[in-house]
């Protein structure tokens, strides 16, 4: 179960792990069409308008390109080694299945509700003079309550993170600075560009 949970990889690559990633991100597309959640870049995840269940469909595939094409031109400069990019597209779609588990968590009907309060009260508590200073018994409790119901969907993003660095580096077989930093500078260009081209297509 640890295998499949953090390292399925291992199990699971090349053309099954992209079916399998890929039907991953159809489900958490729909999901999040129902729910009124966007994905609009590759670690994004909020409430947001309605919108065509087509277009949540492109933000799952425009954020997993984004990153996946990015990873294998670094993937190629940096590694001395032979590898697939079929093996390289396919672990970073199914490193994005921790997302569904995100989309599932704001999906229950009395956690939206609560973020949806919460995030209202909190709003109303900032002052319309910016010269006035909002107490802490003003905003704290809301605070507080906003982090708790947000930390599930930041535990699933750390996961899904780790499970994009853990499938780059096994199939690149880069290790070190090298991975580490090639891998952080992709995921930083790959937040913007997906941002950039879901904007531009929405």
């Amino acid at each position: 179960m640890k295998t499949w949970l953090f390292k399925p990889f291992e199990r699971l690559a090349g053309g099954p792990a992209l079916v399998v990633g890929l039907a991953l991100i159809t489900v958490t597309a729909m999901l999040a069409w129902r729910a009124d959640l966007h994905t609009d870049g590759v670690l994004d995840l909020h409430f947001g308008p309605s919108v065509a269940w087509w277009k949540l469909m492109l933000q799952g595939l425009i954020n997993w390109l984004s990153l996946a094409l990015l990873l294998l031109v670094f993937g190629r400069w940096l590694s001395r080694g032979q590898f697939r990019s079929l093996d390289l597209l396919g672990t970073q779609a199914l490193a994005r299945w921790p997302m569904l588990l995100g989309v599932i968590w704001l999906s229950i009907p009395s956690v939206a509700s609560q973020i949806e309060s919460r995030t209202i009260a909190l709003m109303a508590a900032i002052p319309d003079d910016p010269s006035q200073v909002m107490g802490p018994a003003e905003y704290l409790l809301d605070a507080i309550w906003l982090t708790v119901l947000a930390l599930p969907t930041l535990a699933m993003l750390a996961w899904m993170i780790w499970l994009m660095y853990h499938g780059y580096t096994l199939v690149t077989n880069l290790r070190g600075q090298r991975a580490v930093f090639s891998f952080i500078g992709a995921l930083i260009a790959a937040e913007v560009i997906s941002k950039t081209l879901i904007w531009l297509s929405i």
